[in-house]
């Protein structure tokens, strides 16, 4: 009687088992049982500022003239559970919190944000939120000039500011390779024209070890700024918090990506004939652009010509621009090409789009209607009976949980298989 496995995959706040041969199963070859997630965030990100990495607590070096500028990523979900022991620790150093801006990156225009200030108490419901305009020269100021010889305007809130903080969460970024830190002052809170030109750099390939041009450089606007402070959370599974760090951007980002890579790296030993990933967490945080960027990390594992199955719960609202569109053109290349030339604030996730349907046959399964489903140039998926139909029949499958939050890739190809199966092959 032929072995098989059982696999369960959050997708939202909702759980999918699938039932696959054992020998058709592709299993990751660096994971380790995943580490406990850390069950009182905020308390982790009190004890983080009073012992940062190679640095005094926070408060320390704040004096209450200070202004300060707090960049916060406002689309992860425990923003307010790092945000409020920030403020809480600023008001120790005998700072008005009228003396703090958070500073947002430009939204996706028509689309709201995520409710994270409904979830502040109510004691920081007036604190200053300032949205990033790259177009707005008035909101620019010049910095310095790179070795490079660029001329750097950044928001003239995080430039005049006395201090800076960063309140995020660590990624992967397709353009800088290691994103969250660096990332988020540079080029996030750059001008229009750097952010264009950035964005161009994309690449669909894993990120490697060492720092890209684009990363050094970011690298470099970081030093200029002065000692940014960051506190960073290493997400987990879903809405999960793996591991908090504190100090200077430049000190512990090499920390924060060393667990960054523990939480979400994943390498199989060859492509799959089906990949099957999710998005798990709250859906109110979830958007299309978390939904293209798994397709297009999947799409890094799926055999040429091979099948995608995404399970996500994404609110139809959170289409950009650029996504209201797809209907229009006749691919995602072709609104690609459109979207860069207008600068269209949601073009990365056409791009992830563009990489994901290049490679595979997509199928959803989820909140999104139908026409949405059909105009990304996927096929929509009524049950999860379907994917388990297809799963019986593959030759090889990868299951691949958070696939936007993600860095997978294969270390080889597929062996030719002379007796046995894929297991005997995987373990030799």
């Amino acid at each position: 009687m032929e072995e098989h496995v059982t696999l369960a995959l959050q997708y939202g706040q909702d759980e999918a088992q699938f039932r696959v041969p054992a020998k058709c199963l592709l299993r990751p070859v660096n994971r380790r049982d995943n580490a406990e997630a850390i069950p009182d965030v905020a308390a982790a990100v009190r004890n983080a500022l009073e012992s940062p990495l190679d640095f005094p607590p926070l408060r320390q070096a704040l004096t209450p003239d200070d202004s300060l500028a707090i960049l916060v990523n406002e689309h992860y979900r425990r923003l307010p559970d790092l945000l409020v022991p920030v403020l809480e620790h600023i008001e120790q150093a005998g700072i008005h919190l009228e003396r703090a801006t958070l500073l947002c990156p430009p939204r996706l225009p028509g689309v709201a944000p995520p409710p994270w200030r409904e979830q502040l108490p109510q004691e920081y419901a007036a604190i200053r939120v300032e949205e990033h305009d790259p177009k707005n020269r008035q909101r620019l100021c010049y910095l310095a000039a790179t070795q490079a010889g660029r001329r750097l305007y950044l928001n003239r809130t995080l430039v005049e500011a006395d201090q800076i903080i960063l309140v995020g969460p660590a990624s992967y970024d397709p353009v800088l390779g290691f994103g969250g830190g660096f990332g988020d002052l540079f080029p996030s809170l750059a001008d229009e024209e750097v952010r264009r030109e950035f964005l161009r750099r994309a690449v669909a390939e894993p990120p490697g070890e060492k720092p890209n041009l684009a990363l050094r450089e970011a690298q470099e606007v970081s030093w200029l700024l002065g000692v940014p402070f960051w506190v960073a959370a290493v997400p987990g599974r879903g809405d999960d918090v793996q591991a908090i760090l504190a100090g200077p951007l430049a000190q512990i980002a090499p920390r924060v990506r060393e667990a960054l890579a523990l939480a979400q790296d994943y390498r199989f030993p060859w492509r799959a004939e089906v990949v099957v990933t999710a998005l798990s967490g709250d859906p109110r945080w979830l958007s299309f652009e978390d939904l293209t960027r798994a397709l297009a990390v999947a799409s890094r594992l799926v055999q040429p010509g091979g099948k995608i199955f995404a399970l996500a719960h994404i609110n139809a609202e959170t289409l950009g621009p650029a996504a209201r569109q797809l209907e229009q053109f006749d691919n995602p290349i072709t609104l690609l090409s459109h979207a860069r030339r207008d600068f269209l604030a949601d073009t990365l996730s056409i791009w992830y789009l563009a990489v994901a349907t290049r490679r595979a046959s997509i199928y959803l399964y989820g909140s999104l209607p139908q026409p949405i489903v059909r105009n990304m140039y996927a096929t929509p998926v009524g049950s999860l009976q379907e994917i388990q139909r297809v799963l019986e029949r593959c030759g090889s499958c990868i299951f691949l949980p958070d696939g936007h939050r993600a860095n997978a890739s294969v270390t080889g190809t597929m062996p030719a298989v002379v007796g046995g199966d894929f297991r005997s092959q995987q373990k030799s």
